[in-house]
């Protein structure tokens, strides 16, 4: 019943009792991760989805109609420029190569600003808009928000503190069977398409939380299709004595997931991983532990969505669980593998 009440409100766009605090949010880019996230915005009492924006009017009036939003507009730019609005925070959902030139417009009028991952292509890209983010004063952060879901921040605790002792390899695992549609960014190479800047960067980023610094030994192997798109990743990372083993594909179907093994035990994420609800602790001898659950209203988005207001409430310019240094990492490594 639950279950189905929390579809209802997304399928509905329903609104919550906004909270006379509640930050104003702009989104740029209308396609479907900008719906979800507006699901998100409009059932979190400490938001309030302000204002839309398109290169399409048209597009920013149905938007907006469908959500209830007031303000929508045929630029970003218009958006931006529009004092009257008062927004705290700028989400961005565009393709990925528009990102930069879309984070740089924000920063420049002076916006806070989320963007959808991966930031940018590379990580010369990121490391001048880290710059221009602190010189400006503003908030910067990358959507990966599998770092903000209550369980994966458990598991992080977990580990700090010693519960599967030291940690000695990070396995992941990504596998979607996606039919090849040139039409879509993933598989259109003057875009930037690929597997690994699509939901890959996901794994990367996990296994960079975990390996300890960056490695110091990195191995691949890749497969691109008929049109020049990779498709399949195994990567191998090392740094010190801790191992991580990345596997992608988008040529089949089968679990997703990821563990982080210790010398006293064991930690594992169920499928999709980067998403779950639910992970286990095991000990040495994969007897489990204990395990955590989680419901979620929103896919979990409303936790990315209150971490941002938690930096806002303690006068952040950067998240302290989605650092800059994190996505900067994750680029370098593309770098290094997409050369």
């Amino acid at each position: 019943m639950v279950a189905l009440e929390r579809r209802l409100k997304r399928r509905l766009h329903i609104k919550a009792k906004k909270a006379p605090d509640a930050i104003r949010w702009g989104i740029i880019g209308l396609g479907n991760m900008a719906q979800v996230f507006a699901d998100a915005l409009n059932g979190n009492r400490d938001s309030i989805l302000a204002a839309v924006a398109s290169r399409s009017k048209d597009k920013a009036n149905a938007f907006s109609h469908r959500n209830g939003v007031m303000n929508a507009y045929g630029s970003y730019e218009e958006m931006l420029t529009d004092d009257k609005l008062k927004l705290d925070v700028v989400y961005i959902a565009t393709p990925v190569k528009c990102h930069f030139k879309n984070i740089k417009m924000c920063l420049l009028a002076g916006q806070n600003v989320l963007c959808e991952k991966p930031m940018v292509c590379t990580s010369s890209e990121l490391e001048e808009l880290v710059s221009l983010a602190r010189q400006q004063h503003c908030f910067l952060m990358e959507g990966m928000w599998m770092k903000c879901l209550p369980v994966f921040r458990q598991a992080k605790r977990m580990i700090f503190e010693g519960k599967i002792g030291k940690v000695e390899l990070i396995r992941v695992d990504f596998y979607k069977r996606e039919v090849v549609d040139p039409k879509r960014s993933i598989f259109n190479k003057s875009e930037g398409g690929g597997v690994l800047m699509d939901y890959g960067i996901y794994a990367l980023a996990f296994a960079l939380d975990f390996l300890g610094g960056m490695p110091e030994d990195l191995r691949y192997e890749v497969r691109k299709n008929k049109l020049g798109i990779d498709t399949d990743w195994s990567i191998v990372m090392k740094h010190g004595e801790t191992r991580s083993i990345v596997n992608i594909s988008s040529n089949f179907n089968s679990a997703s997931k990821a563990t982080v093994i210790g010398t006293e035990g064991s930690i594992e994420w169920d499928s999709q991983f980067n998403r779950t609800n639910h992970i286990k602790r095991f000990d040495a001898l994969n007897q489990l532990q204990e395990e955590m659950q989680i419901e979620y209203d929103y896919d979990g988005y409303e936790y990315e969505i209150s971490h941002i207001r938690e930096c806002f409430n303690k006068g952040l310019t950067e998240s302290d669980v989605v650092p800059l240094e994190s996505s900067i990492a994750a680029l370098r490594i593309v770098d290094s593998l997409t050369k």
